[in-house]
């Protein structure tokens, strides 16, 4: 037997008397406890914990009220909260997230729960952004609803996953400004059941909030159907940063 197929063997044979052993997503390093970050990563985290604006809830320099983006072009969903700031090594969890790494929806949801249930207790269901047909065949799966599944298992709160559709593809957003991602996405979201809606308290789940472009391009078919709020809540947001 080569050395690979014994490892293999011996991994087999470990799990199958103590169970899956767990190792840090973040560094690989063994778990002795339970979670999905060793301690020393787990330190090493940037977690959104510090002044955030109420609004798009980006982190902010200073105790004020909104941030500066905010109060020049107030965004059309309710209020977002995010778990981590998008920085250091959260960008590239992000990244292996979105390419291939679908167990690291377990991980960001263990700290977006605690989030969701003081932040959005509210909450009448979550729903996550959904992609068009084709870039989800491509990617094999939506980031999105993968939180969306751990979060509700997390926290009770139900998951809708067809309510809210993207019925179009649109340009790749990255090199694009804030209004040419609103205009790219402008009309591409549609709301397949509108009675779920009246009434109801939604908190959209997503990976990244960058722009703030498609929670707004999300949120307004969900208000236009009679939503009373649209929640955001996303794994990681890029800090505000005043323009000098």
């Amino acid at each position: 037997m080569d050395k690979q197929k014994l490892r293999q063997w011996a991994e087999g044979a470990y799990a199958a008397l103590f169970g899956e052993k767990l190792t840090c997503v973040c560094c690989g390093a063994d778990l002795f406890t339970d979670g999905h970050f060793c301690e020393s990563c787990l330190q090493s985290l940037p977690f959104n914990a510090g002044f955030v604006c109420s609004k798009c809830g980006r982190a902010i320099d200073a105790d004020y009220p909104v941030c500066l983006e905010c109060k020049a072009d107030m965004p059309a969903y309710t209020e977002a909260r995010s778990a981590f700031r998008y920085e250091g090594e959260i960008v590239r969890l992000v990244k292996q997230f979105k390419t291939g790494g679908r167990f690291l929806a377990a991980a960001f949801a263990e700290y977006m729960a605690p989030l969701l249930l003081s932040e959005f207790s509210d909450a009448d269901f979550l729903v996550p952004v959904p992609m068009a047909e084709l870039a989800r065949k491509r990617r094999g799966y939506n980031q999105a609803e993968l939180l969306a599944k751990e979060l509700s298992a997390r926290t009770g709160i139900p998951a809708e996953y067809s309510l809210l559709t993207k019925t179009r593809e649109t340009s790749a957003q990255k090199q694009l400004s804030h209004r040419e991602r609103e205009k790219n996405l402008q009309g591409s979201f549609h709301v397949a059941e509108r009675k779920k809606c009246r009434g109801a308290r939604v908190v959209l789940v997503d990976d990244v909030l960058t722009t703030g472009a498609t929670a707004n391009a999300a949120a307004r078919p969900l208000l236009a159907a009679g939503a009373v709020k649209v929640l955001l809540l996303t794994a990681a947001s890029v800090p505000y940063r005043e323009k000098k």
